[in-house]
């Protein structure tokens, strides 16, 4: 729960940063159409925004000095047009595209403030050959330190926080289980049973575990055992049974109710280890996630969805393991989340 808590406020102070540079913008805007400077200590913040070369910028508030930050904002804009641009010409994903972009707003910076002092450059060498006065100015620099520093913090809250995916489904029979989401209530009103409990037993997640939260309980219906879910408080660390998250499910390979059981559609009784192997995992259960890892081991294989630290978003996981003679041994699904933690 206090990684959640430390990613809010890290969005938070995201938000912020774009918030002062919006009104620092407002600020020269409004200076520049009444007349007026900006406050000194826009003037400090760009004269302290500084590369390997010191430049003392002019502390002067005019027209050119806002037409110099919204030259900026031009450049920034059309490196941004140019990501998505590219990236959705590679992949023909615009969600994919336009994720991958927020994660190199930092390096889009970079790339602008590069082009931008090109412009500056050139436009101070055309005002030298006509002799006329060229200024770097402050209060645009400021702006530009705003948005900068934002874009930064911005690159570093979603390499934090990841993409936020679609969970994966379980169907039972005519029932569905969405892992991370499904409450213990819905698999009792659909007729499921737990084993040596009932819907007001107390169920205490220790927090002791990455990977299984709560207490891990077997279901049954119609005296058929549908495998092992976890059942876990979902913001405390105690509940009643009814009340509690499906946060894993797990089901032998040798289940007499395999065929019953699919994971996005997929049935698992068909699968083999040369499934596994030859295809990828995302094509088995056809699935369709912007950001995944594919892990393949000998005999072990899961396929991450949302593979950045789940903090914000879940991430899921599906599963599948097999015995040391290559037979199939047990399938599963699990959310992760570090309020379960």
């Amino acid at each position: 729960m206090g990684f959640t808590i430390f990613a809010l406020i890290f969005g938070l102070l995201v938000l912020l940063c774009f918030m002062l540079t919006i009104y620092m913008f407002l600020r020269l805007v409004i200076a520049v159409t009444t007349g007026k400077e900006v406050p000194k200590w826009m003037y400090n913040i760009g004269q302290g925004f500084q590369g390997r070369i010191h430049i003392d910028y002019d502390d002067i508030t005019e027209s050119a000095a806002l037409k110099a930050a919204l030259l900026f904002f031009f450049v920034y804009v059309l490196a941004n047009i140019s990501c998505i641009g590219i990236i959705f010409y590679m992949t023909n994903n615009f969600t994919l595209s336009l994720y991958r972009c927020l994660k190199f707003q930092l390096g889009l910076a970079v790339i602008s403030l590069i082009i931008y002092h090109l412009f500056q450059l050139i436009l101070g060498l055309i005002s030298n050959h006509k002799n006329k006065i060229f200024r770097l100015y402050s209060a645009s620099n400021a702006v530009i330190a705003g948005l900068f520093i934002s874009l930064f913090t911005l690159t570093l809250f979603v390499s934090m926080i990841g993409f936020p995916e679609k969970p994966v489904v379980v169907q039972i029979d005519k029932s569905n289980i969405i892992v991370g989401e499904t409450k213990a209530s819905t698999l009792l009103s659909d007729g499921f049973y737990f084993l040596e409990k009932s819907a007001d037993s107390e169920i205490v997640n220790n927090r002791n575990d990455h990977f299984y939260y709560g207490e891990l309980l077997e279901i049954f219906r119609d005296d058929k055992s549908y495998g092992f879910v976890s059942v876990t408080p979902t913001l405390k660390d105690s509940d009643k049974l009814k009340n509690c998250t499906i946060t894993y499910y797990r089901i032998p390979a040798d289940s007499e109710v395999l065929s019953e059981v699919r994971f996005n559609n997929t049935d698992l009784s068909k699968l083999s280890i040369d499934d596994f192997r030859e295809r990828d995992l995302t094509d088995i259960f056809s699935l369709h996630p912007i950001e995944y890892e594919e892990v393949k081991n000998d005999i072990s294989f899961t396929l991450k969805i949302q593979p950045s630290d789940y903090v914000i978003w879940k991430r899921y996981s599906v599963e599948a393991d097999f015995d040391s003679l290559y037979k199939p041994d047990k399938y599963g699904v699990r959310a992760q989340h570090t309020i379960w933690e």
